[in-house]
């Protein structure tokens, strides 16, 4: 069920930054420390698609740039509970989180509402009482209206209208489903212990694919209907050219734990992990080189437009990436 939703105003606060580098140098470069309360922000996710850049993390962070991650002005929502995922799409943007929160905007983030997505689904023998009220780790939405979410003890939801109301389906798991990525009525999930789930309607209905790993995987990007990789601990990186039918092991030079992904076209794409590594491909995944990212510090997800990028990380590391063309 849906708690009853009210309405948040967005509260504009200038944060203290360290820009490090100019726009005009190539290549990546930190380009800012984002801080919370005084102290280094714990971020979670990025999303930029050539606008507004926006970023959630930890106590309720949510923040947005104007003018190219020069500067951040946070959006005050209201909420002490960690904030996992953004995603927009034309005026629209939602964020999930922990304890079933969910956050809604249609006005390109000018004003936010949230909702709590309280599950009657059973517990495994091993999981806490929570009241129903299960995290949240990933969102998608596939146009205005069609979108999914999946997050701990094998929950995965879906609305058919923009977010105002969300059904469960049956994944046939109690895995924590880290990732969510759609190809039309096509979608892909993973989470933890190596699990892969696919659906071909719309996700009314899940079955598992093998991954052929045990280790958790972090997330998953479809290139297409038929190709597309995930990232997992242990520099775990698979690859499909069957839509999940199979997925190979890629053999990169990385073992330290892998997450987030961004692709500008088929063929061009980057992966973040810790440690500070950035992975680039030009050929669709099959093949990966290092790109040196002036930092040792863990980076959790990357987001790309065009020749463009940004990618964050622990302690409110912002990284920027840039080439000319």
């Amino acid at each position: 069920m849906i708690a009853k939703a009210f309405r948040i105003s967005r509260v504009v606060v200038t944060l203290v930054l360290l820009t490090v580098s100019s726009f005009g140098q190539q290549g990546w470069s930190p380009l800012m420390t984002i801080k919370q309360g005084g102290k280094p922000a714990v971020i979670n996710a990025v999303f930029y698609d050539g606008g507004d850049i926006w970023v959630v993390g930890a106590d309720g962070y949510m923040a947005h740039s104007l003018d190219e991650g020069g500067t951040f002005q946070e959006t005050g929502v209201g909420v002490d509970k960690g904030l996992n995922d953004v995603y927009g799409r034309e005026q629209r943007i939602w964020v999930v989180g922990d304890a079933g929160t969910i956050f809604r905007s249609t006005d390109s983030g000018r004003s936010f509402i949230k909702s709590v997505y309280t599950s009657h689904r059973r517990r495994g023998a091993n999981q806490p009482d929570n009241g129903g009220a299960i995290d949240l780790y990933s969102v998608q939405f596939t146009d205005r209206d069609y979108g999914y979410i999946v997050g701990d003890q094998g929950l995965i939801l879906a609305t058919t209208n923009g977010g105002l109301s969300w059904r469960e389906a049956e994944s046939g798991t109690d895995a924590q489903l880290f990732h969510l990525s759609f190809q039309g009525k096509r979608g892909w999930v993973v989470g933890t212990g190596g699990v892969i789930l696919h659906t071909d309607d719309d996700g009314r209905n899940w079955y598992a694919q093998r991954s052929g790993v045990t280790e958790d995987l972090n997330r998953i990007y479809m290139i297409s209907e038929r190709v597309g990789l995930i990232t997992g601990d242990k520099g775990i990186l698979l690859r499909t050219e069957n839509g999940g039918g199979t997925w190979e092991r890629v053999l990169v030079n990385v073992s330290a734990p892998l997450f987030g992904m961004s692709f500008i076209d088929k063929q061009t794409g980057w992966i973040v992990g810790n440690g500070g590594t950035i992975i680039r491909t030009y050929d669709g995944g099959r093949n990966w080189v290092e790109q040196h990212s002036g930092t040792h510090g863990d980076l959790f997800a990357v987001a790309f437009y065009k020749h463009r990028g940004y990618a964050i990380g622990r302690d409110g590391l912002v990284m920027r990436y840039y080439e000319k063309r």
